[in-house]
């Protein structure tokens, strides 16, 4: 016989037990800490794409011509930029309506559920949700993702209250359909994968409805809606600015797809929450398989058409995101999928209620305690991470950067890589560079100039052709980050720069940059920004003297420093050796010797 209690009366037991009370500890902590730490990370690239566009007192009229040059509608940015004006452009004012929209999403997840999931089972979903890297980034990044979650529950929420009015009434639920048109509209002038999520939403309403004036209701806000969304894109389409996904990293090659599926789910839920969830199912299934006969257990019909309109919206969304990438343009991710996590919390919560550890018995409880502990160590190692540079480091390098005098009058080679901004370097793309990124953090008076790797390398040798030298008194050739964003393509360039005509040092010395990446459950720092200096003389100064003058935390900001040098015989065209010393706090920590042949650039 089986002895578990049915879903039906699980569902409706209203305690609230010692594992939910662990659970709504964890998700509280985590929302805590969400407010922790805002300004420990620099703005990263997308962050400042941000501020360029708020980042003026233009209006929001100012707003929407900049909103042009970008891929996402502008409902965030118009907010963004009154708040911006009341609280200054700082990283704690930017970031904190993140913070707020990234806990409310919480909050009305609580509130939403609370009749269709036990509090234990909610409280887990929201342990889950708030120890997620998806929730963990984009509570603190100064984008529309937070924005989305919120919208995102409000619509399951309106949509659930939509349904139950519609089947407890004779009359039209006017409220309910206005209030889903109107977060509908709001949410396709957020981001575009939430129109995907509205329309998924819409859809599954449409086939579930009883009465056709409902049916035609919702169709009418569906065209609605598009029709909006489209009246948008005409202005963006025809401001001049370039769109085109096939050139920058958004590919439709299988691996891509899997590779964005897989971070999907690792990034709506963590991996020790994925095999709590796992072993739940498993033990379900184990619990059923010992019985010839399994009495059928009853759902509420309610929770089993939230269910349903949960699997339908997350996996609409992936099969609608993959269709537009194909026949449209590039741009699935796993990023732009979870605007709809809210619709995998439900899953989540759904999940424990069908299948989580019950504590009327001794095993259950032990089983019980062994999932918090998992779950609750995430929540320690984000915690950790709050408190470390996990962004890419525009303010320390920048800081390292001003920090040689010498250079603060020179005009200073910045590098891009083109894939990252549509697949060229568009002369406005060059000055935003220039201005709103690399130099953000530097004073208005250094000049700054955007080249891609090649450009560069081909701007010395041409100075060499011209019977001219690029020697200067400032040692800086190349500052790069967020294209050549780790340590194997930072020292390619280096080999090239050493091995570049033009140049008078065939060394090259490489500061490092870290940002940290979590890596199971530590924070590893990975290179992630790097400035290139040539090193002129046979005498090498220690590291430690070109970081004079900087601002920053050495300890948690500044990686190894690299020195590169070309040792390749002049006779010999064919082949380059070159020599890698890694220093390591002021002091040389190895040495390795490596041969390639050279670009067509640096011959």
């Amino acid at each position: 016989m089986n002895t578990r209690p049915s879903v039906e009366h699980r569902t409706q037991d209203r305690r609230i037990t010692w594992p939910g009370a662990l659970y709504a500890l964890i998700a509280l902590s985590g929302c805590v800490f969400a407010f922790i730490g805002l300004s420990n990370n620099s703005f990263w690239a997308d962050e400042l794409f941000t501020l360029q566009l708020i980042d003026h007192h233009d209006g929001l009229a100012g707003v929407f011509r900049r909103m042009l040059s970008d891929v996402h509608p502008p409902l965030y940015d118009f907010l963004l930029y009154g708040w911006v004006q009341l609280a200054g452009t700082g990283e704690v004012a930017v970031r904190l309506p993140s913070a707020l929209l990234a806990v409310a999403a919480i909050g009305l997840f609580v509130a939403c559920t609370r009749r269709r999931l036990t509090p234990a089972a909610i409280a887990f979903a929201c342990a889950a949700a708030t120890t997620s890297m998806y929730w963990f980034v984009q509570a603190q990044n100064a984008r529309d993702y937070a924005l989305c979650e919120v919208l995102s529950v409000a619509l399951l929420a309106t949509a659930i209250g939509l349904r139950r009015r519609s089947r407890s009434s004779a009359g039209f639920p006017w409220g309910y359909w206005a209030g889903l048109t109107l977060l509908g509209v709001a949410g396709s002038q957020t981001h575009a994968y939430m129109l995907l999520t509205v329309g998924m939403l819409l859809f599954y309403l449409i086939l579930t409805a009883r009465s056709w004036p409902l049916r035609i209701a919702l169709i009418g806000s569906g065209l609605l809606i598009l029709g909006l969304y489209v009246g948008l894109l005409w202005p963006m389409a025809h401001a001049g600015y370039s769109h085109d996904f096939s050139g920058s990293w958004f590919n439709n090659k299988p691996k891509f797809f899997l590779s964005q599926l897989h971070r999907t789910l690792f990034n709506l839920i963590n991996r020790q929450c994925a095999i709590v969830i796992a072993a739940m199912l498993l033990g379900l299934w184990l619990h059923h398989s010992r019985r010839t006969q399994v009495p059928v257990e009853r759902t509420d019909d309610s929770i089993r058409w939230i269910t349903g309109l949960s699997w339908f919206v997350l996996l609409g969304v992936i099969v609608g995101g993959i269709a537009v990438s194909v026949l449209v343009t590039p741009s699935f991710s796993y990023r732009n999928v979870l605007v709809c996590a809210p619709f995998g919390w439900f899953l989540i919560g759904r999940a424990y209620d069908v299948a989580g550890p019950r504590t009327e018995t001794r095993l259950g409880q032990w089983l019980a305690l062994a999932a918090i502990v998992l779950v609750g160590s995430q929540l320690f190692v984000l915690i950790r991470g709050r408190l470390l540079p996990t962004n890419e480091p525009w303010r320390a390098s920048a800081a390292y950067v001003r920090g040689l005098s010498s250079c603060s009058q020179a005009t200073l080679p910045v590098v891009a890589s083109p894939e990252d901004y549509g697949g060229t370097l568009l002369p406005v793309v060059r000055e935003t560079l220039q201005r709103n990124y690399y130099g953000y953090y530097l004073p208005n008076t250094y000049r700054l100039h955007a080249y891609a790797p090649d450009e560069l390398l081909q701007q010395f040798a041409q100075t060499l052709r011209d019977g001219q030298t690029s020697a200067t008194a400032c040692p800086l050739v190349a500052w790069a980050l967020h294209g050549i964003d780790d340590e194997d393509r930072a020292l390619q360039f280096a080999e090239q720069l050493a091995s570049t005509p033009g140049l008078p040092s065939r060394r090259i010395a490489v500061q490092e940059f870290v940002a940290y990446e979590l890596h199971l459950l530590s924070w590893k720092p990975q290179p992630s920004a790097f400035v290139f200096m040539q090193v002129s003389g046979e005498k090498w100064a220690a590291p430690a003297t070109l970081a004079d003058g900087m601002e920053i935390d050495k300890t948690h900001s500044i990686g190894d420093l690299l020195l590169v040098t070309d040792v390749t015989p002049a006779t010999d065209a064919t082949m380059h050796s070159y020599t890698i010393q890694r220093w390591h706090d002021g002091k040389m920590a190895g040495q390795t010797t490596v041969t390639r042949q050279p670009s067509a650039s640096s011959r």
